[in-house]
């Protein structure tokens, strides 16, 4: 069975590597209930430790099988380029047009920035055609190229990055002057050939651009300046310009930049829809109520943050295809907050050392010093003793030079690292420290390698302090053993965390992630669902939980970015709803057991009735669904499974996997929503029956009249009853003609009184029907949206023309785009994912046989098969045979169907007595949560670009 990808494993280091060792000063075992555990080994951890917490009985039955449970395939995740990826291509084909459509003699054997001017002027005075894609491309060259500039990063700009600005507007001034060309079929074969990369086409986005403007009015002022009306002065040619290759290449530095400015733009979704979740949670408390309705926000933004996961998992994936050297946080931030020591180290091995050092070796030596001191001392992987002497050995480098690179290694990190990064150690021991630097400096602040107007990822919401903070952690897990768990006193990391007194992620959010959470799901990881079940859908509607089990998996790796963006989007989320968290805990968790407490139920009501016989379909997918509630046990904790972010994603499972997916197949296990909304649509369409006298059911037929399984293809009209119910069970067209033929037939002898028995006949044909089943992403557009990544039909409804015109297929816009009509679809379709189907099922299984008592079918059933080993499917192809080819049959040809009787029974009167009396269900039996009805538009935020 099809289930996603598997997890990546662990990188760099080998993550099967035997927990226990007994590294630390403070290893020791404690016996619990008669079992060894081991409590983190912290060099200096207090010695008043909490007790360890205990797994015992940790499941509450066994694991299902998951793999007999069939998945349709889902479609491919429409993959869409981002920023980074689409910038690069964009410059390569400027650069290679420039090269191919300008004579030799401009460029000579080496093309450089110079010849793009002199390659411009050369096509302005021969007036040659332009192709208009190509203008676009050099427009995203220049759109993100300003953005870099104008950071002013490290106190300093970067002279070439300006020039090359200069030269990319004087050249699109030109160009978009020139009359415009059509595409060569050769280029443009090229291009595709060489421009896909990894899947991802690349050139199908050569006529996209960034958006990067907030509002219309900045846009109108940056585009005068980034694309004037009027001729541009022609930029002086520079002594020694870039070249062409290493145009192409770019820098480290910019490309860093360009990196975290995505990660910073996919973060700001994630305090967008926890504010609007907080924003309904004091509405809701203004009003007085204590209701479930929030439930379905909080599935919306669970939702979105999850695809913004998933967008960064892919952005990372492209980064490490341009920059293999760069595939950890550590070296992408030596490269961006240390640029003057990768030039020393470099000066300093080639005035003192015997082999050259190339950029890349310096920057790996560089990166290791930082990695190793956001590592515990306690952490068997860190190796800051030695990697000053290792690095000076491999270069060959004298006394006075590593003297000099030992400097750097302890003013640079040792000292940096606990100062920009501190935990609550740091804080203590370095307050001295702080403080000096303060009285010299008043801008002087922690948490500043990033730049602060990435609001979301720098300052105060820093997340290289996440990234500290879960490396730290791994050095934890990784030295436990195998049965043991993690205990840490709160407080040991910094002051106890409190709802409404959090401001800050670093600081006042550290002990509560690393005593509180980290430990609940390394528990949850391990030996709970996640650790011995690998439940489908992960990486479509849990795509934190993956993250979150590739962490556990290989904990002494170096954290990758995915991971830190996924438990930093949990942070943002608990600040974002600071105040009202208690409130959506609370009400997260009375509907996540009213979910299971109805599937209990449901299993009761299977046992109390003699009749219905619990097939093994029944027994093995209702266990598949009741398995999802070990997520709820206690051991895990509130906070750490029913904060926002966590709470939000077990609901979207539950909703998604354990109701609709689950759930289609058993409301029609036996066919009964196929009988009762074919019963419905007949008495509808005969006007025995109005919408409001059977609620459920009109809920029902409004959730499934797109079902191709139920329906084929559009719903039949009166004559039709019969032949479309047979076609809705797998028969073919002769065999459901013969069978309305039939029914015709016997309704026209039952009403000139000459028979007035059903007969049942020709049962063996049905054992041939091959029921289709009923797909949910047929009922439900946002199952299909998340689960099968089809967007193929999205609108977009919250941009402004001018937003469209510019963000028109960047990264930033489609996610935008998905994400809000996906929003949307669940806000729509609330009553459909608050409708317990599994429950609706077994009622629907009650009125059935209800109705073959009540219409006294039950004689010809008890002639039937009722071998056990049968589950009483010979009796419902009975039931089956005897509600179309008399009921419908009856609603289908009878002159009188409201009086006509068969065995004294008259048939249209009883069908909607019964319809109207025992499908009266109160909603609390079959909804799990609240579904207001409404479109939360007011109060819910959509992504804008």
């Amino acid at each position: 069975m099809p289930q996603g990808k598997k997890n990546k494993a662990g990188r760099g280091r080998n993550n099967k590597k035997k927990r226990g060792a007994g590294h630390g000063k403070n290893s020791h075992l404690r016996t619990n209930n008669g079992r060894k555990e081991q409590v983190a080994t912290i060099s200096n951890l207090p010695e008043n430790r909490m007790p360890s917490l205990t797994f015992e009985n940790s499941l509450e039955r066994d694991a299902p099988d998951y793999q007999s449970f069939q998945l349709k395939q889902g479609a491919l995740h429409e993959t869409f380029p981002t920023v980074y990826t689409r910038y690069k291509a964009a410059t390569d084909r400027f650069l290679k047009y420039m090269q191919d459509n300008s004579p030799e003699s401009i460029h000579g054997n080496r093309m450089n920035v110079n010849s793009l001017i002199t390659a411009t002027d050369w096509m302005e005075e021969t007036n040659r055609p332009v192709e208009p894609s190509i203008v676009k491309d050099l427009e995203l060259v220049i759109r993100v190229r300003s953005r870099v500039t104008e950071q002013s990063l490290f106190g300093r700009a970067d002279m070439c990055h300006q020039h090359l600005l200069k030269t990319s507007v004087y050249c699109w001034r030109v160009l978009a002057s020139l009359p415009q060309a059509s595409v060569t079929t050769s280029l443009e074969k090229e291009i595709n050939e060489n421009l896909t990369l990894s899947g991802v086409d690349v050139s199908a986005s050569r006529t996209r651009f960034e958006a990067l403007q907030d509002s219309d009015e900045e846009a109108e002022m940056a585009e005068e300046e980034l694309f004037p009306s009027k001729p541009v002065a022609r930029p002086d040619p520079q002594p020694e310009p870039l070249s062409l290759e290493e145009t192409l290449k770019s820098d480290a530095r910019h490309d860093s930049w360009l990196f975290l400015y995505s990660m910073d733009e996919l973060m700001r979704i994630v305090p967008l829809q926890y504010t609007a979740v907080r924003r309904q949670a004091v509405a809701q408390k203004q009003r007085g109520s204590q209701d479930t309705s929030i439930v379905e926000i909080l599935m919306e933004a669970a939702v979105a943050t999850n695809m913004a996961i998933q967008q960064m998992q892919q952005l990372e994936m492209e980064f490490e295809l341009h920059h293999p050297d760069m595939v950890t946080p550590y070296q992408l931030l030596a490269t961006f907050a240390f640029p003057g020591s990768l030039v020393k180290t470099r000066e300093i091995v080639r005035d003192h050392g015997q082999k050259p050092c190339s950029e890349k070796e310096a920057r790996l030596f560089l990166s290791e010093c930082l990695e190793h001191n956001f590592r515990p001392p306690s952490d068997p992987e860190r190796k800051c003793s030695v990697l000053v002497s290792e690095f000076c050995q491999r270069y060959q480098i004298n006394n006075a030079g590593t003297e000099q690179i030992q400097a750097i290694y302890r003013r640079g990190f040792e000292s940096f690292v606990s100062l920009e990064v501190p935990i609550s150690r740091d804080r203590t021991n370095n307050k001295w420290l702080f403080e000096k630097l303060k009285k010299h400096d008043p801008n002087f602040s922690s948490h500043s390698w990033i730049p602060r107007d990435m609001e979301n990822i720098g300052g105060d919401r820093a997340i290289h302090h996440t990234i500290r903070l879960l490396q730290f952690f791994g050095a934890i897990v990784s030295q436990i053993e195998e049965d043991g768990g993690i205990a840490i006193t709160p407080g040991f990391f910094g002051p106890k965390w409190e709802p409404s007194r959090s401001g800050k992620i670093h600081e006042d959010m550290d002990d509560l992630l690393m005593s509180e959470i980290l430990p609940k799901w390394f528990l949850l990881s391990r030996d709970g669902i996640l650790g011995k079940t690998d439940l489908p859908r992960q990486n479509e509607l849990a795509t934190f939980w993956t993250c979150m089990k590739e962490y556990f998996n290989a904990p002494t790796n170096p954290v990758r970015w995915s991971i830190a963006f996924a438990v930093h989007a949990m942070l943002t989320a608990i600040i974002e709803t600071d105040g009202v968290i208690d409130d959506t805990m609370i009400s997260s968790q009375i509907s996540f057991e009213s979910f299971f407490a109805q599937l209990d139920r449901a299993t009761q009501m299977k046992k109390m009735e003699a009749k219905n016989l619990k097939t093994p379909l029944f027994k093995h997918n209702m266990a598949i669904g009741k398995y999802l509630r070990n997520f709820g046990r206690p051991l895990y904790g509130n906070r750490s499974m029913w904060n926002p972010l966590c709470g939000g994603t077990l609901l979207t499972y539950v909703a998604f996997f354990g109701n609709l997916e689950v759930g289609c197949t058993l409301i029609d296990e036996r066919s009964q929503l196929r009988m009762v909304l074919h019963l419905y649509h007949a008495l509808v369409v005969n006007k025995m029956l109005k919408r409001g006298e059977a609620p459920l059911v009109d809920t029902l037929f409004d959730i499934f009249q797109k079902s191709q399984a139920i329906w084929g293809g559009t719903r039949p009209t009166k004559g039709r009853f019969v032949k479309e119910f047979w076609l809705s069970m797998g028969a073919d067209t002769s065999f459901a003609a013969k069978m309305s033929s039939e029914a015709c037939e016997f309704i026209q002898k039952v009403s000139s009184n000459r028979a007035d028995h059903p007969v049942c006949e020709d049962l063996a044909s049905m054992d041939t029907l091959s029921i289709p089943p009923i797909e949910p992403s047929e009922i439900c557009t946002s199952f299909r949206r998340i689960c099968n990544r089809d967007f193929h039909d999205v609108v977009d409804n919250y941009h402004t023309p001018e937003q469209r015109r510019i963000g028109v297929g960047s990264d930033s816009y489609t996610l935008a785009v998905q994400t809000n009509d996906t929003l949307d679809a669940i806000d729509n379709e609330q009553q459909t994912l608050a409708l317990n189907l599994s429950s609706v099922g077994t009622y629907l299984e009650q009125f059935i046989f209800e109705l073959s008592a009540v219409f006294k079918w039950d004689p010809i059933l008890d002639r039937s098969s009722q071998e056990p080993s049968d589950f009483g499917l010979g009796r419902r192809r009975v039931v089956v045979h005897m509600f179309a080819q008399n009921l419908l049959g009856a609603l289908d040809y009878a002159t009188d169907p409201m009086e006509l009787k068969i065995c004294e029974v008259p048939q249209g009167r009883t069908a909607h007595a019964m319809m109207t009396k025992l499908l009266r269900i109160p909603p609390r039996e079959v909804t799990w949560f609240q579904a207001t009805g409404e479109v939360t538009e007011v109060i819910t935020d959509r992504t804008n670009i």
